[in-house]
This record gives structure tokens, C-alpha cells and sequence, in this order.
């Protein structure tokens, strides 16, 4: 369940991480001319992290496939997300089961009306217990940690096509985290995350940048004959 909830939060992501390649002197290049590979990823990384300053607010719908491709199964979800800067996020699941995750920061809940039960926990300690793999992709507005990690790799942008940045760790975790931006404002409406042999794939539709969000869908009390459970370590 906590891999599959992960998950939707990679879109979070909004990385500075570059890999800036030295040359030997050369003339400079005619306006009109293509800039070379290293200048077009720091241009664009640049644009992504100017996007991340301005973003205050996001509210959107998701869908993702989630493979297991070790174990041969394959899983759909469909939901919505609400996130408010700096630490608010909400996170429903409305196929195939319903699964709702809210967040300060401070504190996690993950409920599951099915089962009627509802695991409360510091959200320190929830990230302790997640695979390392996702270490420092997990939060909105936060990617110092990206940075120091990984380097990253940006093609497309061609003729108005979308781009795409591969984040892949400079040491330690093994994950490849690619990214497809808007051409036009940069805003990562797709993304895949192969690690430890599952590969997901999560879309964005119907997103609503910087619009009013009703802080009280933050405020999670769990329903009447709730079964709460409580994880300190």
C-alpha cells in the first residue's frame, strides 16, 4: 500500500539536479543555431525551478498503471490530489478502492473506508519506513536533496513537443525517474519511476495552478467506529 500511495506524490518533483559538461573554447553559436545539450538542461532545470517558486497552490486529477514486473501484476488507480505550500497535501484514491492520505507534515493519515481503519503516524517516521529509493522525492517545494543526489538528462522540446528530464541518483539508491514537461510552462504533466523491478506511470489531467483551495479538506477526523492505528517507530 505505501508504494503504491508514494507514488502519486512524485509529482512533487520539481528538480535542480543538472549535470553541466565542460568544453574546450569554441565560438559562439548563431541565435539561430541549436545551444548544446548541456546549456539546453540548465535552461530548462532553470524553468522548472522558477515554475516551483511560483506554484502556491495545485489541485488535479491522476491516473497511473503500476507494474510489478518482478511478479507479473499489473494495477490501476484513478484519484485526485490538493496540495497547499508549503506542507498541505491530500491525496484520494477513487479506483479501484478508496484510500485517502492527508498531510501537514507533522502528521500522516492513510484511511481506508473498506476496511474501516485509519493508520496515524509522524510523518518523519512514515519516511523512515518507506524503501530508501524514494528518499528526497516525496516533497513539494523541497528539492535540495534532488540536487545533491542526481543527475539529470533533458531531451525533447523540439517543434513544440514536450520535454523530458531522466533523473537517475549520482550514488547510492538505483532509480530512474523521467519526467514529461509541458514545452510551454514546464509543468510535469507525466512521469515514470522505474525502482526494485515496478515501473509507474502517473498523468496529470485537469490541473488548477494557483487557484483558491478550501484549507478544511486538510482536517482529517476519522468517522464514527473508525479503527485508528498508531505507529511511533
Amino acid at each position: 500500500m505505501n508504494r503504491i500511495m508514494t507514488a502519486v506524490l512524485i509529482f512533487a518533483l520539481v528538480p535542480s539536479a543538472y549535470a553541466q559538461k565542460k568544453t574546450a573554447p569554441a565560438r559562439k553559436p548563431a541565435a539561430h543555431k541549436t545551444a548544446p545539450a548541456a546549456d539546453q538542461a540548465k535552461a530548462v532545470l532553470e524553468k522548472l525551478e522558477a515554475w516551483d517558486a511560483s506554484l502556491k497552490t495545485l489541485k488535479a486529477a491522476f491516473t497511473q498503471e503500476v507494474d510489478f514486473t518482478e511478479a507479473g501484476l499489473k494495477q490501476s488507480i484513478e484519484g485526485n490530489l490538493s496540495y497547499v505550500r508549503p506542507n498541505l497535501l491530500r491525496i484520494e484514491h477513487v479506483k479501484p478502492v478508496r484510500q485517502l492520505v492527508v498531510t501537514d507534515k507533522d502528521v500522516i493519515w492513510i484511511y481506508k473506508p473498506g476496511d474501516r481503519q485509519a493508520v496515524r503516524t509522524k510523518w518523519d517516521v512514515w519516511r523512515r519506513t518507506q524503501d530508501r529509493n524514494f528518499s528526497g522525492i516525496l516533497d513539494f517545494g523541497d528539492y535540495s536533496a534532488l540536487t545533491r543526489r542526481n543527475s539529470a538528462k533533458v531531451e525533447g522540446g523540439k517543434d513544440g513537443t514536450p520535454y523530458t528530464v531522466t533523473f537517475t541518483p549520482r550514488s547510492g539508491s538505483h532509480y530512474t525517474l523521467t519526467l514529461t514537461l509541458s514545452a510551454t510552462d514546464y509543468f510535469p504533466v507525466a512521469a515514470q519511476l522505474s525502482v526494485d523491478g515496478t515501473v509507474i506511470k502517473t498523468t496529470l489531467s485537469d490541473v488548477q495552478k494557483n487557484t483558491e483551495v478550501d484549507r478544511g479538506i486538510f482536517d482529517f477526523v476519522p468517522p464514527k467506529g473508525t479503527e485508528i492505528l498508531e505507529f511511533k517507530n
